[in-house]
């Protein structure tokens, strides 16, 4: 067989008319399909919920503090006060966070609902435009296979050739088309979950399959994020404390008054750490011990928050330098004057980013770490030695 009739035979393949990239675009197609909001919209109502719990508490505690101000009398009746408007403040800030939470859940639910119709938009017109194509293509073929002119063969093989460039041309545009709105829509979402320590690893499509219960990432929930080593954060709103499946305003003790906060101004911020070994972020958060810390943040990202808590509780951070977020936190101690150090320079309390830049935790010393990482079986993370994987940068306060 000759070049030539090779060449007309490969012509009258009708599986080559369409284009490889039509494949890449029905698969984003059908993994856009199965984004599911509707998790996202639940959460956020559950948070709204707590922001107004929240602030009915705060109302509840300013009104106990007015009574404890007019009723009582002496130094008891203002350290009392005081406490009871620490207390008030805490709840505001729980409830203006659970807000806050309420607000970027709906936010990111819009853009998945929007990128979800745009896709579906995109990949109608692409295979629109491939059907269009190859009944152009497939009306050609049939021409170059009916006539015996060589003349009339060639100028209809070559409009074969020339409308499967087309075609080509046409579903890569469309393929880049989509993929650009969903990279924009992952940089959406990725801006509005970094304030409460989230972000989206290996893209957001696998972000929410239809019909689950999560309500973020994973990757279901971010693959995504991760602070410490395993499994998806899920964004939690309110709802009681001292466990590791919510927020909560305050933990309480047992007989029922709020944890005090630790005395530990001047302490090393690792030992401060080491008192905590074995207890749930959960827990801790909420307990009072470590006022830097939020209640908000959810049970699986308290890296940044625990080390926030550490760091203001030896003095070398006010409430403002701290935050939930690993990012934040480093640039706050940055602009603070904090320097980077070798690990061989390493010294107990140094601050150490981990795990590619989503994880914080602090040197103990001898080569160990100490932070709040992902090790029980649940995802939510815990007080424990380890989290130095993968290490970008050691901070050291200045002085």
């Amino acid at each position: 067989m000759t070049t030539k009739e090779q060449h007309l035979r490969a012509l009258d393949d009708p599986a080559r008319d369409r284009p490889r990239s039509m494949d890449a675009i029905d698969k984003h197609a059908e993994q856009a399909g199965k984004l599911d909001a509707r998790a996202l919209d639940d959460q956020a109502e559950k948070v709204s919920g707590a922001a107004t719990s929240a602030n009915d508490l705060g109302d509840d505690l300013k009104v106990f503090r007015d009574d404890v101000l007019r009723e009582w009398d002496g130094k008891d009746a203002d350290a009392v006060a005081d406490h009871l408007e620490k207390l008030t403040k805490a709840s505001y800030k729980v409830s203006d966070k659970a807000e806050a939470a309420k607000n970027i859940l709906q936010r990111v639910s819009e853009i998945l609902d929007d990128v979800k119709k745009k896709v579906a938009r995109l990949a109608q017109e692409a295979n629109d435009n491939d059907a269009d194509n190859r009944r152009l293509i497939g009306a050609a073929r049939q021409r170059k296979n009916s006539s015996d002119d060589e003349n009339e063969i060639e100028s209809a093989a070559s409009e074969i050739e020339r409308l499967r460039q087309l075609n080509e041309r046409d579903s890569n545009g469309k393929k880049e088309e989509i993929e650009r709105a969903l990279e924009s829509a992952e940089k959406q979402i990725d801006a509005l979950l970094e304030p409460l320590g989230l972000e989206i690893e290996g893209g957001f499509v696998a972000l929410l399959p239809a019909d689950t219960s999560q309500t973020t990432p994973q990757s279901a929930g971010p693959a995504p994020v991760n602070t410490g080593g395993s499994p998806p954060p899920a964004v939690g709103g309110g709802g009681g404390g001292g466990d590791s499946s919510g927020g909560g305003v305050a933990a309480v003790q047992g007989d029922g008054r709020p944890a005090k906060p630790i005395e530990a101004r001047g302490d090393n911020p690792a030992k401060i750490a080491e008192r905590f070994l074995g207890r749930n972020a959960g827990d801790l958060k909420g307990s009072g011990e470590l006022p830097a810390m939020q209640s908000w943040v959810p049970n699986n990202v308290n890296c940044a928050n625990f080390v926030s808590g550490c760091l203001e509780a030896a003095g070398l951070i006010d409430e403002s330098q701290a935050s939930a977020s690993v990012a934040e936190l480093r640039a706050n101690l940055k602009a603070d004057g904090w320097t980077t150090v070798s690990l061989s320079e390493a010294q107990p309390g140094d601050v150490v980013v981990s795990n590619g830049g989503g994880h914080v935790v602090l040197y103990a010393g001898d080569g160990q770490f100490i932070g709040s990482n992902n090790i029980n079986p649940d995802g939510s993370q815990q007080i424990s030695m380890g989290g130095g994987g993968g290490l970008v940068e050691i901070l050291r306060p200045p002085g």
